[in-house]
């Protein structure tokens, strides 16, 4: 199995970073990084995208508008991805302000500070589940994201990848009508959480593209809460 060999320490003013629920990372191009913070109001947490440098330290902070805020829920930021001058963010689930069934792919735009979106449609969600976006990645002319029930073992039943173009990922102003991208399924990604003989986890929320546009993907364990306590990592090949 992959070792973990390294670590890098998210800090903030010279100590450990506090307040913080990470769950999306990507290379800002100059040795740094973008990383997206899932909120939560009632703990204090904020939802909020920070940048750091190649050691870890956080040199900038970007809060939420007033017009996401007023509508939040748990359900926030599941991963940030760069393209050109904007940084694009999936939203887990629905806020209160989305349609039933619709949750947004944020956009920010680094270079006038400005926020747009965009609506994706969500499957079908399971007799006592939900559906939720867990990653989005983008390579080429095509953006990734995880979408996945929050269901184990022998109730789990979505677990895919979809693609869609990034020609369609036109952010629109906040509180219009939001336009709805379309989505290919790329990879069905239960056959590989069942070829190590366990139980079919539901957290698979890492995907990465590298320069060799190699695939490569890798689950939460929680901490082992409602989870084998296994993680797992591996590689789907080339990524079209």
């Amino acid at each position: 199995p992959a070792r973990i060999v390294a670590a890098t320490v998210v800090k903030r003013g010279g100590d450990v970073a506090q307040l913080l629920d990470l769950e999306g990372i990507a290379p800002d191009g100059e040795g740094g990084f973008w990383l997206a913070s899932e909120g939560r109001s009632d703990r204090l947490v904020p939802h909020a995208i920070y940048h750091t440098d190649a050691e870890g330290r956080i040199d900038r902070e970007i809060a939420l508008p007033a017009e996401l805020l007023d509508n939040e829920t748990r359900f926030g930021f599941e991963g940030i991805a760069v393209n050109g001058n904007h940084l694009w963010m999936a939203v887990q689930r629905e806020w209160q302000d989305d349609p039933r069934g619709m949750t947004k792919l944020l956009a920010y735009d680094l270079t006038d500070k400005s926020w747009g979106a965009v609506h994706y449609p969500l499957d079908a969600a399971p007799d006592g589940g939900w559906m939720g976006l867990s990653e989005i990645a983008i390579h080429g002319d095509k953006a990734y994201v995880i979408e996945r029930d929050n269901q184990i073992a022998g109730l789990a039943a979505v677990n895919i990848i979809y693609s869609v173009p990034v020609a369609q990922l036109v952010p629109t102003e906040l509180g219009s009508v939001l336009p709805v991208v379309t989505k290919t399924e790329l990879r069905d990604l239960i056959p590989d959480l069942k070829r190590w003989n366990g139980y079919v986890v539901d957290k698979v929320e890492g995907f990465a593209i590298d320069s060799a546009g190699t695939g490569w993907l890798v689950t939460d364990n929680d901490g082992i809460d409602d989870s084998s306590g296994e993680t797992f990592f591996w590689s789907i090949g080339g990524v079209q």
